[in-house]
């Protein structure tokens, strides 16, 4: 049952009163209609002032004459569900006012009213503590269903942290053959090519045995450019620019990190190595000298240039202002991005790192 139940109930219980007072009906009619009306005006308004200032002038009109009193149970019912919202003790004063002014006025059968007072009471707690219930139950709802929210997005990011672990894992090995080959057979090939040399200086009076030679070398110096062709093309794809920025986020130490990489293409590994690098050093200030708590990493491929942008909420001092002095890291930053043509802005409020590396012109065909 709610409220309106409630003084469904308590309606017809002043209506019972009303006909066992012996008192003129029309007077009594205006009163409970009155007292209706009030009710149903607080009801919009439960548990707050306004609720409780309807309630308190029909009570204090109802000190002054007996006919209120049949109304008198559904002012008790919103003084008493007002009280037990509020929570505050005070409230519960006025909720005790009908009850003495049965004794004041004495009606016919007064144990009658004060049963009907007290059921209107009953109900009104019982009718509160229902929708504190249903309040709290609804607060613990949507708190669940917040950290079911928070639990989700923590599960994406840990499959998309581990898709980018096993991303960088691959490209680790893939720098790593590179590396071993370069390491290992480049330097046999080079070996047997100076062997080779050496041979021909030894059997130089033996036409046929240099020109044995002779193709054996060309043969090695084949293989050997095919090998560097290779190891060059593996060790580019080892850097892939999307991957390693993400990973640096995921493990620069700070939580809050969001990385929005665009690329229609890949930059060529010269751009990609100087702005990893540069992201690498400006979370690296931004944890260290910043105490930043987020960071937002963008990278966008615009038609004549990439454009790196690295903004924290960190802090940064009159010493420290970067737009002033220059450590080695922003040295070295700027260094890199001069290198490739390329421009490097930081500004200070807050605190953001712009490097912008222009593309190199391809050659039309018919140029």
């Amino acid at each position: 049952m709610g409220p309106l139940a409630d003084k469904t109930a308590i309606f017809v219980g002043c209506i019972v009163l009303l006909l066992l007072s012996g008192q003129p009906y029309a007077q009594q009619i205006c009163w409970l209609l009155s007292a209706l009306a009030l009710s149903g005006f607080s009801s919009s308004f439960a548990g707050t002032r306004i609720a409780t200032i309807c309630a308190l002038a029909y009570l204090a009109a109802s000190c002054f004459s007996p006919l209120s009193l049949p109304g008198m149970a559904l002012v008790l019912y919103d003084l008493t569900r007002t009280a037990v919202l509020s929570r505050q003790a005070y409230r519960w004063l006025p909720a005790l006012v009908p009850y003495p002014l049965v004794l004041v006025h004495r009606p016919v059968e007064p144990a009658v009213y004060v049963v009907v007072y007290v059921l209107a009471a009953t109900l009104a707690v019982r009718s509160a503590q229902v929708d504190v219930i249903r309040a709290r139950l609804f607060a613990t709802r949507d708190d669940l269903q917040e950290r079911l929210r928070e639990l989700q997005d923590s599960n994406a990011r840990l499959v998309e942290s581990q898709d980018y672990e096993a991303r960088a894992a691959t490209l680790a090995e893939r720098t790593r053959i590179a590396r071993d080959i370069h390491d290992n057979v480049g330097h046999l090939l080079t070996q047997l090519i100076f062997r080779v040399k050496a041979l021909q200086i030894v059997h130089k009076d033996d036409g046929a045995i240099v020109g044995e030679l002779d193709d054996v070398g060309s043969t090695l110096d084949e293989a050997l450019g095919s090998m560097r062709r290779s190891v060059h093309t593996l060790a580019d794809e080892g850097v892939d620019l999307p991957v390693t920025l993400n990973l640096l986020g995921q493990r620069c130490g700070i939580d809050d990190v969001v990385v929005d990489c665009t690329l229609n293409e890949s930059p060529p590994p010269t751009v990609a190595q100087s702005l990893i690098a540069v992201a690498r050093e400006a979370l690296t200030n931004a944890v260290r000298h910043g105490h930043a708590r987020s960071v937002q990493i963008k990278l966008t491929d615009y038609p004549a240039f990439w454009q790196l942008v690295v903004e924290n909420d960190g802090t940064v001092g009159e010493k420290d202002r970067l737009d002033h002095s220059e450590g080695m890291g922003v040295r070295s930053m700027r260094e890199r991005v001069e290198s490739l043509g390329g421009v490097l802005r930081i500004k200070t409020a807050p605190v953001t790192v712009f490097a912008t590396i222009p593309k190199q012109k391809r050659k039309r065909p018919y140029d």
